[in-house]
């Protein structure tokens, strides 16, 4: 649902502009973006906040383990919400410049297992690991291409181990 809402964002803009020379829309296809307001509910959030909201509570229950669904090798990309905001607000200064259409990312992917561990790391969870291979693993890996963000001379700023203590700090704040 969430690509297929970014090629119907797209879609629409390129029609609009083709209809109406006085509208000429510019689109930013974002990978997945994480950050401080996040919904943190277990049957709600994304990746980044369910493993910080999972993690914080297995360490102030002292658990032992914690579950990861399959094998942990699939591949996700992630960027701080901040970045984002960055880079649109770039692509405001710099409209005329712009491809018709451009992702933002990051540039990098990590495997599940990795961000178990970087997490882990910042909320200091000392337990182990397990896998359920049992349960689905999803799409083995998901980048987007930023040859185009590249050459428009933008990249994203927030490191991922920085982003998760910035958005750790903000859930404490919330719990």
């Amino acid at each position: 649902g969430y690509a297929l809402a970014k090629i119907s964002t797209y879609k629409l803009c390129e029609y609009i502009s083709r209809s109406n020379k006085n509208y000429q829309y510019k689109t930013l296809v974002p990978c997945n973006i994480y950050g401080l307001y996040d919904s943190f509910t277990e049957n709600k959030s994304h990746l980044i906040p369910a493993i910080i909201n999972k993690l914080h509570y297995a360490k102030i229950n002292s658990e032992d383990e914690v579950e990861i669904w399959g094998d942990g090798e699939a591949r996700r990309e992630f960027m701080f919400a901040s970045d984002l905001a960055n880079a649109i607000n770039k692509a405001i200064d710099d409209i005329n410049v712009l491809p018709k259409i451009m992702n933002i990312g990051a540039g990098t992917d990590y495997s599940i297992n990795d961000y178990y561990q970087i997490i882990a790391e910042v909320i200091n969870y000392k337990g182990k690991f397990i896998h359920n291979l049992d349960k689905p693993v999803g799409m083995k890996r998901k980048i987007v291409n930023i040859d185009l963000q590249t050459k428009w001379g933008w990249q994203a700023s927030v490191s991922l181990k920085e982003g998760v203590e910035i958005t750790y700090k903000h859930y404490l704040n919330k719990i």
